[in-house]
């Protein structure tokens, strides 16, 4: 790794201060669309080529879903280079989708000229007008002398408290200019853990409690996290539930999870939670998907305690007021929390044992009769596929199917964002793919949802990266179909897709590609195309609109 020495130069190009200060901190990956306006760092990269892997894209929003997605998978700060107005506004999605899921991420935008501000200069617009709402921080540099403290900054800050995405906007003159060579120190993220008497709160309201409810969420969790928590709800034989998205967190198969909060919930889930005494949110927070719009689990109840523990306490009370409140990273306090006396028998172990009983159940999936229902080939695939397969997804109904219906054991194998952005499965696979040699990751998407970054598939095949893309083909916009149907107005407008032949379009890209009919015939398609190739792969499942959810079809719906 290149470091400052006596040696060395004392000075260096604004571009290449800020691509060493991306080395110097671990962060050794990026995602461009190339642009003009940062030709200076392109310049950089070229020097640094050995050390950092710039992955050239298509578009800059599957660039920007791929550097969140990259530090979902690693820990660092994602990177994102894009170019100024069209690009930039191209990659606010993925800025939007990484504050959403605390995700560090660094978007840095090839600036117009110094000088040039306000007098209608080329694509210009204004960053941090643009960007403000989306991100933690937008750093406008003014002088090539600036450049180092403020990629410093920008790295510091998209890690610190909850994570998220930083924008740092740099002209392109100044990336040109000679900057005074600085060594760098590595930053890192101040911890934060609990306080001996709040644990002793906590377990005091737990001893007290007769229908307790554990529900994890949020961000920075590796396997020692999830496996403290998991080792603490043994201990008190918890019943556990995941927020939305995050069904990972919990090994699916532990006799403890009973479900996660999402569109089609667990109706046990819902009913023992809003009978619970003692709510424990334990990293994640409540939103208007776990509060079903807010109509459960949004209003405090001097019958039930609710505790909440986070990384950053002004996000506490957003729903609930907690009667107990922990600002903490998840770790240091699993670490706390499975210290607590080991309880042998408590009063709701009977409730747990028929959540289990019932979550098992539900995750079954339904007979539609005659028609097929694609959660066999999630469920199906779920046990073909190794544990530590990363499944990907963006926004649709067929997300329910997989959300419900395949298991996940490991940490760290679910990427879809609690934004629900069409788009995201493809691109975050790919990036998965590289950020985790060897892992082979599995991206579902609907008809609609593919259609919106394809064109990064190309990476895929160029890197023989080990991707499977099942799509579910029901040509229509499902989810927005299904919200027609229980509409009362019950018309259906605008969600009829007019598809091109996705297999010819597949093999264009140079995939191995197959149309199957019946979902019990994906694993087999999966086998046969995986042993042709260790690059992409494609299972085009043609699916019947009819079977609009996991639970329902069109036809039950409008018969209610």
């Amino acid at each position: 790794m290149h470091r400052i020495s006596k040696d060395e130069p004392a000075t260096e190009t604004g571009g290449t201060a800020i691509v060493r200060a991306l080395i110097e901190n671990g962060i050794n990956r990026g995602f461009c669309v190339p642009g003009e306006s940062f030709l200076g760092i392109l310049n950089a990269f070229d020097t640094y080529k050995d050390n950092f892997d710039l992955v050239v894209c298509r578009h800059e929003g599957g660039a920007s879903f791929m550097a969140e997605a990259q530090a979902r998978m690693t820990g660092k700060p994602g990177v994102c280079l894009v170019t100024r107005g069209p690009g930039s506004c191209n990659a606010l999605i993925g800025l939007s989708t990484a504050m959403q899921e605390s995700t560090p991420m660094i978007l840095i935008i090839g600036h117009v000229s110094t000088g040039t501000a306000e007098r209608f200069p080329f694509q210009g617009i204004d960053p941090k007008s643009v960007f403000g709402s989306v991100s933690k921080w937008v750093g406008v540099v003014e002088r090539s002398s600036d450049i180092p403290y403020m990629i410093d900054r920008a790295i510091r800050i998209s890690m610190a408290g909850r994570p998220g995405p930083v924008v740092i906007a740099v002209p392109d003159d100044v990336q040109m200019k000679d900057v005074p060579a600085v060594a760098i120190r590595p930053a890192t993220r101040m911890a934060a853990a609990p306080s001996p008497s709040q644990i002793d709160t906590l377990q005091d309201m737990l001893s007290n409690s007769k229908k307790p409810l554990a529900i994890v969420g949020g961000n920075l969790w590796t396997a020692k996290t999830s496996e403290l928590f998991k080792e603490f709800a043994e201990k008190n034989d918890l019943p556990v539930a995941t927020t939305f998205r995050r069904n990972d967190l919990i090994d699916n198969n532990n006799d403890h999870y009973i479900g996660s909060f999402g569109p089609v919930p667990h109706p046990a889930l819902i009913k023992y939670a809003t009978e619970s005494d003692l709510i424990l949110l334990l990293g994640g927070r409540l939103s208007e998907i776990e509060t079903g719009r807010y109509s459960q689990l949004a209003t405090n109840d001097p019958a039930r305690k609710f505790i909440q523990a986070g990384a950053l306490d002004d996000e506490f009370g957003e729903v609930l007021i907690p009667d107990l409140a922990i600002t903490t990273d998840m770790t240091a306090l699993g670490a706390a929390l499975v210290d607590l006396p080991h309880r042998n028998k408590t009063p709701w172990a009977d409730d747990r044992a028929r959540l289990r009983t019932s979550y098992e159940t539900y995750r079954k999936p339904v007979d539609f009769g005659d028609l097929s229902n694609p959660a066999i080939a999630v469920a199906a695939l779920s046990k073909a596929m190794p544990d530590e397969t990363i499944v990907t997804g963006g926004a649709g109904n067929y997300t329910h199917f997989f959300l419900r219906h395949h298991n996940f054991k490991t940490t760290g194998t679910l990427l879809a964002p609690l934004s629900g952005p069409m788009g995201y499965s493809i691109p975050s696979a790919i990036s998965a793919a590289m950020a985790r040699p060897g892992i082979e990751t599995l991206a579902y998407v609907g008809d609609g949802c593919f259609f919106m970054n394809p064109q990064e598939l190309v990476i895929a095949v160029k890197r023989e990266l080990p991707v499977t893309v099942v799509m579910f083909n029901n040509g229509i916009y499902g989810s927005i179909r299904m919200h027609q149907e229980l509409n009362p107005a019950g018309r259906v407008v605008a969600t009829t897709l007019d598809n091109p032949d996705f297999q010819i379009f597949a093999k264009s890209l140079g995939m191995q590609s197959v149309q199957v009919n019946d979902p019990a015939e994906v694993v087999g398609a999966r086998e046969a195309l995986r042993a042709k190739t260790k690059g992409p792969i494609f299972i085009e499942l043609m699916t019947d609109p009819e079977v609009i959810t996991t639970q329902r079809t069109i036809s039950q719906i409008r018969g209610n």
